[in-house]
Order: C-alpha cells, then sequence, then structure tokens
C-alpha cells in the first residue's frame, strides 16, 4: 500500500453506548440505581441532515468490488467527516505498507480477506485473516504486509485529525511533507500500552463465534477517541415502524455489518437491510434504528468518535 492511501484513511472509534433489547431495537439498560433520565430541549434539524462528500447511506460492498475490478491495490473511502475517516483497502499479494505511528490516536482495522501479517511495535508478529478485528495504540509503530497469494482486503480506520508519523530509520523514504510543513526529527512521549485499558492487539471474531458459548460482544477499544463496540445477537421478529432509536446531535455513526444481516431504519429512508461487508452511515440529528435480522446471529461493528456520546430519544409526547 502506498503512503497517500495510509495518509488517506482515518482512526477507529467505534461506538453505540447501547443494548439491543425487545425486538431488535436500541434501548439504553438502567440499573434499579440509576440517576432518572435527563429531558432537554435539543436542536433538531428540520430536514433530515444531508448526505455530502463521500458519504453514503448503505454501501454495498459487493457494488465497491465491482468498481474496481481488474486492479491489483486499491483504496475506497466511505467516510471522510469532521471525526471520523474510513476505507476499503485492497493490497496486492506481496504488497507492505510503510511502517507509521499516529501522534495522538489509536487506529483500528477489520480484515476482511486473504493473509495479512501484522507487526505492532514489541508485539509478535501474527498473520490476521477474515474477522481479525486489529487495534494499534497511539505512538506505537506498525506495518501491514499482504502475505497471501492473493490480494487482501481491510477496513480501516482513522480519526480524522490522525497525524502521521514516521520512525527515524524511514529518513530516505519519507514522502513528501504536508504542504507548509517540513521534516522534522523529534523526541516523542512514551507510546500508549495495551495494558492501560487491559485491551489487546486483536480479536478473532470468527474463531470466538465457534469456540465460544455466546460469540463476542463489547467493546474492543473504548478508548477517549477510540470505541470499537461489537453489537452481537439474534432477531425476535421486525421491529415496529413507530420505533424511530434515537439521533445523535454532535457526531456521524456509521456500522461494519459482521456477520449475518442487519435491519436499518434512518429518518428520510425507506426500511432497509444490509449484509455482511456492507456499511451504513448516518449523519448528526437523524433519527436511527438498527436490528439484528433473520435467523441466524448477526453483528455490526458500530463506530463513532464519542464513546460516552449522547443519545437522544424520543419522549412520549
Amino acid at each position: 500500500m502506498s503512503r497517500s492511501r495510509l495518509a488517506g484513511l482515518g482512526i477507529a472509534v467505534l461506538g453505540a453506548l447501547s443494548l439491543n433489547m425487545g425486538l431488535g431495537g436500541i434501548a439504553m439498560a438502567q440499573s434499579a440505581d440509576a440517576p432518572p433520565p435527563v429531558l432537554a430541549w435539543t436542536p433538531k434539524p428540520v430536514e433530515p441532515a444531508p448526505y455530502t462528500g463521500v458519504h453514503q447511506m448503505h454501501t454495498r460492498l459487493s457494488e465497491v468490488l465491482a468498481s474496481h475490478e481488474g486492479e491489483d491495490s486499491w483504496h475506497h473511502q466511505v467516510v471522510d467527516d469532521k471525526h471520523l475517516r474510513a476505507a476499503y483497502v485492497q493490497m496486492a499479494a506481496g504488497e507492505t505498507s510503510p511502517t507509521l505511528l499516529l501522534a495522538d490516536h489509536r487506529t483500528s482495522f477489520i480484515v476482511w480477506d486473504g493473509e495479512v501479517e501484522v507487526t505492532i511495535g514489541d508485539q509478535d508478529p501474527f498473520v490476521a485473516t477474515k474477522g481479525f478485528m486489529v487495534q494499534v495504540p497511539f505512538r506505537t509503530p506498525f506495518t501491514l504486509a499482504n502475505v497471501g497469494d492473493g490480494p487482501s482486503l481491510h477496513f480501516e480506520i482513522f480519526n480524522a485529525n490522525a497525524t502521521l508519523l514516521y520512525p527515524e530509520a524511514a529518513e530516505a523514504d519519507l514522502p513528501e511533507a504536508p504542504e507548509g510543513h517540513e521534516w522534522y526529527l523529534s523526541r516523542l512521549d512514551k507510546p500508549d500500552t495495551y495494558e492501560r485499558q487491559d485491551s489487546k492487539p486483536y480479536l478473532d471474531f470468527f474463531w470466538e463465534v465457534e469456540n465460544t458459548e455466546k460469540g463476542p460482544n463489547g467493546p474492543l477499544t473504548r478508548d477517549d477517541r477510540s470505541f470499537v463496540n461489537i453489537i452481537r445477537g439474534t432477531a425476535n421478529g421486525v421491529p415496529s415502524p413507530t420505533n424511530i432509536g434515537h439521533f445523535h446531535v454532535d457526531y456521524a455513526e456509521f456500522w461494519f455489518v459482521m456477520e449475518g444481516q442487519i435491519s436499518y431504519l434512518i429518518e428520510g429512508a425507506d426500511f432497509f437491510v444490509a449484509d455482511a461487508g456492507d456499511v451504513v452511515y448516518v449523519p448528526p440529528g437523524r433519527f436511527h434504528r438498527a436490528a439484528f435480522h433473520g435467523d441466524t446471529p448477526s453483528t455490526r461493528i458500530a463506530i463513532n468518535g464519542y464513546p460516552f456520546g449522547s443519545h437522544h430519544w424520543p419522549t412520549p409526547h
């Protein structure tokens, strides 16, 4: 992968502080000791917030693959807003990314096809195959290499403000500095660690599905700017159309469908169903509801830049 391709991607900040309950609608769990809910007058767009730039409500992986037919390596941006950047990336057999560090943000990857060797700091390198979810702490060097016989495909998520750094040894191969900048060899503070958040470099999603009772669920990463949340379950019917979910005021949210099907009802659009590998995006201010769909377990990876962001629910009146 070229440096420009990696530089165009954005950090994994995954989110939805909500649980699926009832008929697959989203509801916040409250204990008996929880404080009462807060009611507040919230500015809500009169018309649904528009989709701008690269953003589409439903990005079908099948259409992305068809648009790059015949290409060995490519980068397909699907999110590029004020908080996050995310893209599908195909690497040709034998292709290796440059070694990078991110100054202040964790980043995440979901491997979807092929064999990607991941080297992160002083961790033992590992080969990630379909379903591996990988996270890299800030100020920790990492490299991706396609070690399979054919193309690899992964989904990369970076913070929109992430600044890419290069290790000292990369001096001879530095790309052109950003406009108005020059490369300066600086001494950094210590890198982040996995121990700080009791986290780990990767989760093999489909191994967990096959070898644990309930499969994976819950955050892979919950950092100040990075929340990767696995939401897995089985549908219990189709939610009522009167269940419109919630909206967010300060941030967009998107989902990577990991397995099965997820249904969506997004303000201003008809009900639809997304398949494994698809991405669904909703701008701030639009009501949205995501639910498990079909007769088999399904999983969505909820992604946003606010691990403790507010959910604005309709009130009875």
